[in-house]
Protein backbone atom coordinates (compact mmCIF):
# COMPACT_ATOMS: atom_id res chain seq x y z
CA UNK A 1 0.00 0.00 0.00
CA UNK A 2 1.63 3.37 -1.11
CA UNK A 3 1.72 6.72 0.39
CA UNK A 4 -1.25 7.88 -1.79
CA UNK A 5 -3.58 4.55 -0.32
CA UNK A 6 -3.09 5.86 3.52
CA UNK A 7 -3.97 9.07 2.26
CA UNK A 8 -7.37 8.38 0.68
CA UNK A 9 -7.83 6.01 3.92
CA UNK A 10 -7.12 8.97 6.16
CA UNK A 11 -9.57 11.47 4.43
CA UNK A 12 -11.78 8.92 3.99
CA UNK A 13 -11.84 7.89 7.84
CA UNK A 14 -12.37 11.80 8.11
CA UNK A 15 -14.93 12.05 6.38
CA UNK A 16 -16.96 8.90 8.04
CA UNK A 17 -16.48 11.13 11.18
CA UNK A 18 -17.35 13.93 10.20
CA UNK A 19 -20.27 12.69 8.33
CA UNK A 20 -21.04 10.99 11.98
CA UNK A 21 -20.50 13.82 14.14
CA UNK A 22 -23.07 15.88 12.27
CA UNK A 23 -25.99 12.84 12.12
CA UNK A 24 -25.58 12.86 16.29
CA UNK A 25 -25.63 16.50 16.44
CA UNK A 26 -28.75 16.51 13.94
CA UNK A 27 -30.25 13.25 15.88
CA UNK A 28 -29.87 14.89 19.83
CA UNK A 29 -32.69 12.23 21.34
CA UNK A 30 -35.63 13.43 22.63
CA UNK A 31 -36.03 13.84 26.33
CA UNK A 32 -37.85 12.69 28.90
CA UNK A 33 -41.31 15.41 29.78
CA UNK A 34 -43.09 13.26 32.37
CA UNK A 35 -42.83 15.99 35.13
CA UNK A 36 -42.47 18.70 32.75
CA UNK A 37 -40.97 20.01 29.19
CA UNK A 38 -38.94 22.70 29.60
CA UNK A 39 -35.68 22.52 27.68
CA UNK A 40 -32.95 24.39 25.86
CA UNK A 41 -33.99 25.84 22.47
CA UNK A 42 -31.94 24.10 19.57
CA UNK A 43 -30.24 25.40 16.70
CA UNK A 44 -32.92 24.13 14.59
CA UNK A 45 -35.77 25.74 16.12
CA UNK A 46 -33.65 29.02 16.00
CA UNK A 47 -33.15 28.61 12.51
CA UNK A 48 -36.85 27.41 11.43
CA UNK A 49 -38.07 30.51 13.51
CA UNK A 50 -35.55 32.53 11.41
CA UNK A 51 -33.80 34.16 14.28
CA UNK A 52 -30.86 34.48 12.46
CA UNK A 53 -31.61 36.57 10.06
CA UNK A 54 -30.15 40.39 9.16
CA UNK A 55 -33.55 42.52 10.56
CA UNK A 56 -34.36 42.97 13.82
CA UNK A 57 -33.65 43.41 17.20
CA UNK A 58 -30.36 41.84 17.94
CA UNK A 59 -30.18 40.02 21.16
CA UNK A 60 -27.17 38.44 21.23
CA UNK A 61 -24.74 35.30 19.76
CA UNK A 62 -25.55 31.98 18.91
CA UNK A 63 -22.00 30.39 18.33
CA UNK A 64 -18.98 32.82 17.20
CA UNK A 65 -20.82 36.00 15.74
CA UNK A 66 -23.33 34.28 14.92
CA UNK A 67 -26.54 36.90 16.00
CA UNK A 68 -29.76 36.29 17.00
CA UNK A 69 -32.33 38.87 16.46
CA UNK A 70 -35.93 39.45 17.13
CA UNK A 71 -38.58 40.65 14.77
CA UNK A 72 -41.80 40.87 17.37
CA UNK A 73 -43.39 44.28 18.73
CA UNK A 74 -42.26 44.87 22.37
CA UNK A 75 -39.26 43.94 24.26
CA UNK A 76 -37.88 43.79 28.51
CA UNK A 77 -34.78 43.72 29.66
CA UNK A 78 -33.36 43.32 33.15
CA UNK A 79 -29.61 43.00 34.25
CA UNK A 80 -27.54 44.15 37.69
CA UNK A 81 -25.52 47.41 36.89
CA UNK A 82 -22.19 46.03 35.41
CA UNK A 83 -24.02 43.14 33.35
CA UNK A 84 -23.05 44.24 30.51
CA UNK A 85 -26.41 45.88 29.31
CA UNK A 86 -24.70 48.49 27.56
CA UNK A 87 -22.33 47.17 25.56
CA UNK A 88 -24.09 43.80 24.61
CA UNK A 89 -27.64 45.13 24.10
CA UNK A 90 -28.30 48.71 23.79
CA UNK A 91 -25.24 49.86 21.73
CA UNK A 92 -25.14 47.17 19.37
CA UNK A 93 -28.84 48.66 18.59
CA UNK A 94 -28.14 51.89 18.91
CA UNK A 95 -25.44 51.52 16.09
CA UNK A 96 -27.75 50.02 13.60
CA UNK A 97 -31.66 50.38 13.98
CA UNK A 98 -32.60 53.48 11.63
CA UNK A 99 -35.61 54.60 13.72
CA UNK A 100 -34.90 55.37 17.51
CA UNK A 101 -36.67 56.88 20.25
CA UNK A 102 -33.91 57.00 22.88
CA UNK A 103 -34.01 57.76 26.61
CA UNK A 104 -30.14 57.84 27.86
CA UNK A 105 -29.87 58.53 31.41
CA UNK A 106 -26.06 59.37 31.70
CA UNK A 107 -25.73 60.38 27.76
CA UNK A 108 -23.20 57.60 27.53
CA UNK A 109 -25.16 55.86 24.86
CA UNK A 110 -25.89 58.49 22.61
CA UNK A 111 -22.00 60.20 22.60
CA UNK A 112 -20.76 56.91 21.86
CA UNK A 113 -23.66 56.29 19.12
CA UNK A 114 -23.86 59.60 17.42
CA UNK A 115 -20.97 58.79 15.03
CA UNK A 116 -22.38 56.40 13.23
CA UNK A 117 -25.87 58.47 13.00
CA UNK A 118 -24.37 61.11 11.67
CA UNK A 119 -22.29 59.03 9.31
CA UNK A 120 -25.39 57.45 8.15
CA UNK A 121 -27.37 60.66 7.11
CA UNK A 122 -29.55 59.78 9.59
CA UNK A 123 -31.80 63.47 11.41
CA UNK A 124 -30.49 63.45 14.86
CA UNK A 125 -31.95 65.42 17.70
CA UNK A 126 -31.13 65.91 20.93
CA UNK A 127 -32.91 66.79 24.48
CA UNK A 128 -30.28 67.52 26.57
CA UNK A 129 -31.37 70.43 28.64
CA UNK A 130 -27.87 69.70 30.96
CA UNK A 131 -26.28 70.76 28.13
CA UNK A 132 -24.21 67.25 28.69
CA UNK A 133 -20.78 65.97 26.08
CA UNK A 134 -21.38 69.26 24.05
CA UNK A 135 -17.56 69.28 23.68
CA UNK A 136 -15.65 67.55 20.36
CA UNK A 137 -15.69 64.47 19.16
CA UNK A 138 -19.33 63.87 20.91
CA UNK A 139 -20.98 67.68 20.08
CA UNK A 140 -24.04 66.62 21.27
CA UNK A 141 -26.79 69.48 20.48
CA UNK A 142 -28.86 70.85 23.15
CA UNK A 143 -32.41 70.96 21.60
CA UNK A 144 -35.57 72.06 22.92
CA UNK A 145 -39.38 70.98 22.39
CA UNK A 146 -42.35 72.18 23.77
CA UNK A 147 -44.69 69.32 24.44
CA UNK A 148 -47.90 71.64 24.28
CA UNK A 149 -47.25 72.05 20.55
CA UNK A 150 -48.22 68.77 20.05
CA UNK A 151 -52.15 69.01 21.57
CA UNK A 152 -54.25 70.77 19.05
CA UNK A 153 -57.28 72.58 20.74
CA UNK A 154 -59.14 72.34 17.24
CA UNK A 155 -58.87 68.74 17.20
CA UNK A 156 -61.21 66.32 18.89
CA UNK A 157 -58.99 64.47 20.97
CA UNK A 158 -57.76 67.98 22.36
CA UNK A 159 -59.22 67.12 26.24
CA UNK A 160 -57.86 63.62 26.16
CA UNK A 161 -54.12 64.66 24.98
CA UNK A 162 -54.32 67.72 27.62
CA UNK A 163 -54.81 64.55 30.36
CA UNK A 164 -52.46 62.54 28.65
CA UNK A 165 -49.70 66.06 29.17
CA UNK A 166 -50.68 66.02 32.83
CA UNK A 167 -50.61 62.54 33.27
CA UNK A 168 -46.69 62.54 31.84
CA UNK A 169 -46.27 66.20 34.74
CA UNK A 170 -47.57 63.98 37.42
CA UNK A 171 -45.36 60.71 38.86
CA UNK A 172 -46.83 57.91 40.26
CA UNK A 173 -46.01 55.11 42.69
CA UNK A 174 -47.99 51.61 42.77
CA UNK A 175 -48.40 51.55 46.80
CA UNK A 176 -49.79 55.23 47.15
CA UNK A 177 -52.29 55.32 50.18
CA UNK A 178 -56.09 56.86 49.46
CA UNK A 179 -55.13 59.90 50.67
CA UNK A 180 -52.27 59.97 48.07
CA UNK A 181 -53.74 58.68 45.42
CA UNK A 182 -57.27 61.20 45.73
CA UNK A 183 -54.40 64.18 45.65
CA UNK A 184 -52.68 63.00 42.65
CA UNK A 185 -55.70 62.49 40.55
CA UNK A 186 -56.93 66.14 41.93
CA UNK A 187 -53.85 67.59 40.53
CA UNK A 188 -53.62 65.29 37.24
CA UNK A 189 -57.27 67.04 36.63
CA UNK A 190 -56.35 70.73 37.82
CA UNK A 191 -53.15 70.72 35.38
CA UNK A 192 -55.72 69.48 32.75
CA UNK A 193 -57.97 71.97 32.52
CA UNK A 194 -54.48 74.72 33.21
CA UNK A 195 -53.55 72.93 30.23
CA UNK A 196 -56.61 73.24 28.21
CA UNK A 197 -56.57 77.11 29.32
CA UNK A 198 -53.11 77.70 28.28
CA UNK A 199 -53.65 76.29 24.33
CA UNK A 200 -56.93 78.06 24.36
CA UNK A 201 -56.78 82.08 25.98
CA UNK A 202 -52.70 82.48 26.09
CA UNK A 203 -50.66 83.93 23.48
CA UNK A 204 -48.47 82.24 21.73
CA UNK A 205 -44.99 82.82 23.24
CA UNK A 206 -47.05 81.60 26.62
CA UNK A 207 -48.18 78.70 25.30
CA UNK A 208 -45.74 76.22 27.25
CA UNK A 209 -45.25 74.24 30.47
CA UNK A 210 -43.63 77.39 32.07
CA UNK A 211 -46.81 79.05 32.28
CA UNK A 212 -48.42 75.96 34.29
CA UNK A 213 -45.56 76.88 36.48
CA UNK A 214 -46.50 80.39 36.66
CA UNK A 215 -50.31 79.41 37.61
CA UNK A 216 -48.77 76.91 40.52
CA UNK A 217 -46.88 79.28 42.21
CA UNK A 218 -49.36 82.75 41.61
CA UNK A 219 -49.89 85.15 44.40
CA UNK A 220 -53.46 85.90 45.78
CA UNK A 221 -54.53 88.53 43.17
CA UNK A 222 -52.74 86.50 39.89
CA UNK A 223 -54.64 83.30 41.65
CA UNK A 224 -58.38 84.57 41.49
CA UNK A 225 -57.72 86.44 38.02
CA UNK A 226 -56.59 82.73 36.60
CA UNK A 227 -59.71 81.53 38.35
CA UNK A 228 -62.28 84.04 36.87
CA UNK A 229 -60.60 83.70 33.28
CA UNK A 230 -61.05 79.88 33.32
CA UNK A 231 -64.84 80.05 34.86
CA UNK A 232 -65.36 82.70 31.49
CA UNK A 233 -63.64 79.72 29.29
CA UNK A 234 -65.85 77.22 26.66
CA UNK A 235 -63.12 75.61 25.74
CA UNK A 236 -64.14 71.75 25.52
CA UNK A 237 -67.45 72.07 26.87
CA UNK A 238 -66.48 74.56 29.42
CA UNK A 239 -63.89 71.76 30.67
CA UNK A 240 -61.84 75.04 32.15
CA UNK A 241 -64.82 76.64 33.79
CA UNK A 242 -66.05 73.35 35.88
CA UNK A 243 -62.46 72.57 37.26
CA UNK A 244 -62.46 76.37 38.39
CA UNK A 245 -65.79 75.97 40.25
CA UNK A 246 -64.39 72.63 42.32
CA UNK A 247 -60.98 74.34 42.63
CA UNK A 248 -63.13 77.68 44.28
CA UNK A 249 -65.72 75.45 46.26
CA UNK A 250 -62.28 73.51 47.70
CA UNK A 251 -60.43 76.54 48.95
CA UNK A 252 -63.96 77.77 50.50
CA UNK A 253 -65.63 75.01 51.82
CA UNK A 254 -61.86 72.94 52.62
CA UNK A 255 -58.86 74.73 52.77
CA UNK A 256 -56.63 72.19 53.99
CA UNK A 257 -57.77 69.67 51.06
CA UNK A 258 -57.25 72.79 48.79
CA UNK A 259 -53.60 73.31 50.09
CA UNK A 260 -52.78 69.90 49.68
CA UNK A 261 -53.92 69.72 45.94
CA UNK A 262 -51.86 72.60 45.61
CA UNK A 263 -49.17 72.00 47.64
CA UNK A 264 -49.32 68.17 45.20
CA UNK A 265 -49.29 70.60 41.95
CA UNK A 266 -46.01 72.28 43.10
CA UNK A 267 -44.24 69.40 43.88
CA UNK A 268 -44.93 67.95 40.45
CA UNK A 269 -44.11 71.14 38.84
CA UNK A 270 -41.09 71.60 41.08
CA UNK A 271 -38.42 70.07 38.19
CA UNK A 272 -39.45 73.74 36.10
CA UNK A 273 -37.87 75.88 39.15
CA UNK A 274 -35.03 75.88 36.75
CA UNK A 275 -35.12 78.80 34.12
CA UNK A 276 -32.96 76.12 32.11
CA UNK A 277 -35.41 74.04 31.93
CA UNK A 278 -38.37 76.24 31.28
CA UNK A 279 -36.11 77.47 28.72
CA UNK A 280 -35.78 73.07 26.92
CA UNK A 281 -39.09 72.94 27.07
CA UNK A 282 -40.37 75.78 25.26
CA UNK A 283 -38.12 75.13 22.23
CA UNK A 284 -39.16 74.01 19.03
CA UNK A 285 -36.21 72.31 17.63
CA UNK A 286 -37.83 68.54 17.57
CA UNK A 287 -39.85 67.42 15.13
CA UNK A 288 -40.97 64.02 16.35
CA UNK A 289 -42.81 63.02 12.83
CA UNK A 290 -39.71 62.67 11.70
CA UNK A 291 -39.48 59.49 13.11
CA UNK A 292 -42.44 58.28 11.21
CA UNK A 293 -39.51 58.14 7.95
CA UNK A 294 -40.57 60.97 5.88
CA UNK A 295 -39.66 64.03 4.52
CA UNK A 296 -35.65 64.85 6.72
CA UNK A 297 -35.98 61.50 8.56
CA UNK A 298 -36.53 59.03 5.21
CA UNK A 299 -32.25 57.77 6.17
CA UNK A 300 -33.12 57.55 9.85
CA UNK A 301 -34.11 59.48 12.48
CA UNK A 302 -33.22 59.44 16.06
CA UNK A 303 -34.77 61.71 19.33
CA UNK A 304 -32.55 61.03 22.85
CA UNK A 305 -33.41 62.37 25.88
CA UNK A 306 -29.96 62.66 28.07
CA UNK A 307 -30.37 63.35 31.40
CA UNK A 308 -27.25 63.69 33.65
CA UNK A 309 -27.68 60.44 36.11
CA UNK A 310 -28.07 62.71 39.51
CA UNK A 311 -31.31 64.36 38.09
CA UNK A 312 -32.67 61.26 36.21
CA UNK A 313 -35.72 60.93 38.85
CA UNK A 314 -35.78 64.59 39.84
CA UNK A 315 -36.52 65.79 36.34
CA UNK A 316 -37.66 62.45 34.86
CA UNK A 317 -40.92 64.57 33.62
CA UNK A 318 -38.58 65.86 30.78
CA UNK A 319 -38.39 62.34 29.59
CA UNK A 320 -41.86 61.38 30.10
CA UNK A 321 -42.77 64.76 28.28
CA UNK A 322 -40.96 63.52 25.28
CA UNK A 323 -41.94 59.97 25.53
CA UNK A 324 -46.03 61.28 25.19
CA UNK A 325 -45.32 63.53 22.69
CA UNK A 326 -43.06 61.04 19.89
CA UNK A 327 -46.31 58.02 21.03
CA UNK A 328 -49.51 61.07 20.08
CA UNK A 329 -47.33 61.85 16.90
CA UNK A 330 -47.37 58.59 16.03
CA UNK A 331 -50.28 57.40 16.67
CA UNK A 332 -51.38 60.39 14.19
CA UNK A 333 -51.51 59.41 10.24
CA UNK A 334 -49.60 59.18 7.85
CA UNK A 335 -48.06 56.36 10.71
CA UNK A 336 -44.62 55.12 10.66
CA UNK A 337 -43.30 53.56 7.50
CA UNK A 338 -40.68 51.60 9.22
CA UNK A 339 -40.61 50.18 13.29
CA UNK A 340 -40.38 52.47 15.51
CA UNK A 341 -38.11 51.81 18.65
CA UNK A 342 -38.47 53.21 21.73
CA UNK A 343 -35.44 51.98 24.12
CA UNK A 344 -36.15 52.88 27.59
CA UNK A 345 -33.02 52.39 29.11
CA UNK A 346 -33.51 52.67 33.24
CA UNK A 347 -37.29 52.41 32.91
CA UNK A 348 -37.90 52.13 36.69
CA UNK A 349 -36.39 56.13 37.27
CA UNK A 350 -39.24 57.53 34.58
CA UNK A 351 -42.05 56.11 38.04
CA UNK A 352 -45.06 54.91 36.95
CA UNK A 353 -46.50 55.49 33.10
CA UNK A 354 -49.95 54.87 33.67
CA UNK A 355 -50.75 54.30 30.11
CA UNK A 356 -47.93 51.84 29.50
CA UNK A 357 -49.68 48.50 29.73
CA UNK A 358 -52.03 50.13 27.25
CA UNK A 359 -49.25 51.49 24.65
CA UNK A 360 -47.63 47.88 24.99
CA UNK A 361 -51.09 46.39 24.24
CA UNK A 362 -51.76 48.78 21.04
CA UNK A 363 -48.97 50.72 19.72
CA UNK A 364 -47.67 47.61 17.78
CA UNK A 365 -50.71 48.87 15.30
CA UNK A 366 -48.60 51.95 14.69
CA UNK A 367 -45.32 50.31 13.91
CA UNK A 368 -44.01 51.26 17.21
CA UNK A 369 -42.31 48.99 19.75
CA UNK A 370 -41.04 49.64 23.22
CA UNK A 371 -37.99 47.60 24.78
CA UNK A 372 -37.53 48.73 28.17
CA UNK A 373 -34.61 48.13 30.61
CA UNK A 374 -34.50 47.08 34.34
CA UNK A 375 -32.14 46.47 36.52
CA UNK A 376 -34.41 43.70 38.48
CA UNK A 377 -38.25 42.16 37.85
CA UNK A 378 -38.53 44.06 41.34
CA UNK A 379 -38.15 47.55 40.42
CA UNK A 380 -41.43 45.72 37.77
CA UNK A 381 -42.87 45.27 40.59
CA UNK A 382 -42.21 47.97 43.00
CA UNK A 383 -43.65 50.82 40.38
CA UNK A 384 -46.63 48.58 38.99
CA UNK A 385 -47.98 46.58 41.82
CA UNK A 386 -49.75 43.69 40.57
CA UNK A 387 -49.93 45.41 36.94
CA UNK A 388 -46.40 43.98 36.93
CA UNK A 389 -47.56 41.04 34.99
CA UNK A 390 -49.28 42.90 32.40
CA UNK A 391 -46.36 44.96 31.68
CA UNK A 392 -44.18 41.74 30.99
CA UNK A 393 -46.94 39.35 28.97
CA UNK A 394 -47.12 41.96 26.74
CA UNK A 395 -43.29 41.79 25.72
CA UNK A 396 -42.31 38.78 23.63
CA UNK A 397 -39.01 38.63 24.31
CA UNK A 398 -37.76 39.20 27.43
CA UNK A 399 -34.38 39.11 27.72
CA UNK A 400 -32.28 38.16 31.32
CA UNK A 401 -28.70 39.79 31.29
CA UNK A 402 -27.99 39.33 35.04
CA UNK A 403 -29.77 38.68 38.08
CA UNK A 404 -28.79 39.73 41.31
CA UNK A 405 -31.94 39.42 43.34
CA UNK A 406 -33.69 36.45 44.89
CA UNK A 407 -37.15 37.83 43.71
CA UNK A 408 -36.45 38.35 40.14
CA UNK A 409 -34.20 34.53 40.27
CA UNK A 410 -37.51 32.90 41.58
CA UNK A 411 -39.74 34.51 39.18
CA UNK A 412 -37.78 33.62 36.18
CA UNK A 413 -36.41 30.07 37.42
CA UNK A 414 -40.90 29.49 37.38
CA UNK A 415 -41.31 31.38 34.07
CA UNK A 416 -38.61 29.00 32.24
CA UNK A 417 -40.41 25.86 33.69
CA UNK A 418 -39.68 22.14 35.03
CA UNK A 419 -37.70 19.86 33.45
CA UNK A 420 -37.56 16.09 33.48
CA UNK A 421 -34.52 14.50 34.75
CA UNK A 422 -33.81 11.23 35.27
CA UNK A 423 -32.23 9.94 38.55
CA UNK A 424 -30.44 6.38 39.92
CA UNK A 425 -30.91 4.86 43.18
CA UNK A 426 -28.69 1.89 44.41
CA UNK A 427 -30.27 -0.37 47.12
CA UNK A 428 -28.23 -2.59 49.46
CA UNK A 429 -28.14 -5.44 47.31
CA UNK A 430 -26.00 -3.26 44.28
CA UNK A 431 -29.51 -3.30 42.13
CA UNK A 432 -29.82 -0.29 40.27
CA UNK A 433 -33.09 1.17 39.46
CA UNK A 434 -33.56 4.13 37.15
CA UNK A 435 -36.63 6.89 37.89
CA UNK A 436 -38.19 10.43 36.84
CA UNK A 437 -38.23 13.62 38.66
CA UNK A 438 -38.94 16.94 37.96
CA UNK A 439 -36.69 19.82 38.38
CA UNK A 440 -36.90 23.39 37.47
CA UNK A 441 -34.57 23.68 34.28
CA UNK A 442 -32.52 26.24 35.63
CA UNK A 443 -32.21 26.57 39.91
CA UNK A 444 -33.16 30.41 41.39
CA UNK A 445 -28.98 29.78 42.56
CA UNK A 446 -28.26 28.78 38.89
CA UNK A 447 -29.78 32.16 37.89
CA UNK A 448 -27.71 34.01 40.43
CA UNK A 449 -24.29 32.46 39.53
CA UNK A 450 -24.72 32.64 35.11
CA UNK A 451 -21.52 33.43 33.57
CA UNK A 452 -20.80 36.68 32.92
CA UNK A 453 -20.65 36.28 29.33
CA UNK A 454 -24.09 34.21 29.14
CA UNK A 455 -27.68 35.46 28.92
CA UNK A 456 -30.69 33.51 28.89
CA UNK A 457 -33.79 34.49 26.05
CA UNK A 458 -37.59 34.01 26.61
CA UNK A 459 -38.89 34.83 23.26
CA UNK A 460 -42.78 34.17 22.05
CA UNK A 461 -43.68 30.44 22.70
CA UNK A 462 -40.69 28.95 22.32
CA UNK A 463 -38.10 27.21 24.37
CA UNK A 464 -35.67 29.68 26.37
CA UNK A 465 -31.96 30.01 24.53
CA UNK A 466 -28.86 30.48 25.67
CA UNK A 467 -27.18 33.43 23.92
CA UNK A 468 -23.21 34.65 24.30
CA UNK A 469 -23.17 38.85 25.41
CA UNK A 470 -21.01 40.54 23.05
CA UNK A 471 -19.88 43.80 23.43
CA UNK A 472 -19.98 46.27 20.31
CA UNK A 473 -16.21 46.53 20.11
CA UNK A 474 -15.94 43.39 19.88
CA UNK A 475 -18.41 43.04 16.60
CA UNK A 476 -16.20 43.83 13.28
CA UNK A 477 -18.96 45.05 11.82
CA UNK A 478 -19.33 48.19 14.09
CA UNK A 479 -15.54 49.01 13.28
CA UNK A 480 -14.88 52.84 13.02
CA UNK A 481 -18.43 53.93 13.65
CA UNK A 482 -18.41 54.76 17.66
CA UNK A 483 -16.55 57.02 19.55
CA UNK A 484 -15.21 56.33 22.54
CA UNK A 485 -16.96 56.14 25.65
CA UNK A 486 -16.94 59.70 27.24
CA UNK A 487 -16.83 58.19 30.86
CA UNK A 488 -13.63 56.34 29.73
CA UNK A 489 -10.07 57.44 29.72
CA UNK A 490 -8.48 54.48 27.96
CA UNK A 491 -9.72 54.19 24.16
CA UNK A 492 -12.51 51.89 23.28
CA UNK A 493 -10.61 48.81 21.57
CA UNK A 494 -11.60 47.60 17.93
CA UNK A 495 -11.93 44.33 17.20
CA UNK A 496 -9.01 42.20 17.05
CA UNK A 497 -8.07 39.05 14.54
CA UNK A 498 -9.68 36.88 17.39
CA UNK A 499 -13.13 38.37 16.27
CA UNK A 500 -13.08 38.29 13.13
CA UNK A 501 -12.28 34.50 13.58
CA UNK A 502 -15.29 34.02 16.05
CA UNK A 503 -17.12 35.96 12.82
CA UNK A 504 -15.88 33.41 10.17
CA UNK A 505 -17.23 30.62 12.64
CA UNK A 506 -20.58 32.02 12.75
CA UNK A 507 -21.13 32.30 9.02
CA UNK A 508 -19.87 28.84 9.00
CA UNK A 509 -21.89 27.25 11.72
CA UNK A 510 -25.28 29.04 10.19
CA UNK A 511 -24.05 27.19 7.27
CA UNK A 512 -24.23 23.96 8.66
CA UNK A 513 -27.43 24.71 10.44
CA UNK A 514 -29.00 25.39 7.16
CA UNK A 515 -27.66 22.28 5.94
CA UNK A 516 -28.92 20.20 8.57
CA UNK A 517 -31.59 21.81 9.86
CA UNK A 518 -34.40 20.15 7.09
CA UNK A 519 -36.24 17.21 9.16
CA UNK A 520 -33.90 14.96 10.51
CA UNK A 521 -34.90 12.16 7.67
CA UNK A 522 -33.69 14.75 4.96
CA UNK A 523 -30.65 15.85 6.65
CA UNK A 524 -29.91 11.76 7.02
CA UNK A 525 -30.15 11.11 3.26
CA UNK A 526 -28.65 14.55 2.54
CA UNK A 527 -25.71 13.49 4.93
CA UNK A 528 -25.54 9.81 3.39
CA UNK A 529 -25.35 11.09 -0.18
CA UNK A 530 -22.64 13.80 1.09
CA UNK A 531 -20.74 10.21 2.97
CA UNK A 532 -21.23 8.35 0.02
CA UNK A 533 -20.16 10.91 -2.16
CA UNK A 534 -17.15 11.36 -0.28
CA UNK A 535 -15.92 7.35 -0.26
CA UNK A 536 -16.41 7.76 -3.81
CA UNK A 537 -14.62 10.43 -4.43
CA UNK A 538 -11.24 9.71 -1.72
CA UNK A 539 -12.07 5.47 -0.90
CA UNK A 540 -12.53 4.67 -4.06
CA UNK A 541 -9.10 4.91 -4.91
CA UNK A 542 -7.61 2.56 -2.12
Amino acid sequence: MDFSQVESWIIAGAAFVTVAALLAWRFDGKKADTHGAARWCTVWEAFRAKLFGSQGLYVGDWKGRLAVRYNGAHALSVGVTGCGKGTSAILPNLLEQKFLFVVDPGGENTATACKAWRRGGMNFRCINPFAMFTEAPYALPAHGFNPLAAIDPAAPSFAADALLIAEMLTPRQANEGGNTSYFKDAATSAKRAMIVHIKTSEPAERQNIGTLYDYAYADADGWDALIAAMKANPACGRLTAFEANRLERTEAQSPEEFSAIMSTIQQDLAFLADPQVRVTLSGNDVDFGMLKGTGAGRKGAVISVVMPLQYIESHAAITRLAMACAVLTLQRKPYARHKVLFLIDEAAALGQIKRLATWLATLRKYNVRFWTIWQSLAQVYGIYGNDWQAIVSNCELLQVLGVGDHYSARILSQMIGQSTIKTETRNARGEISVSHTARPLIMPEELLRTAGGEQIVLMGRMWPLVLKKTPYWKQPRFRGRYHNNPYLIRRTPDPNSFDELASLWGRIYYMLAWWMAPHPLAACMITAALGLGLWHLFGGAV
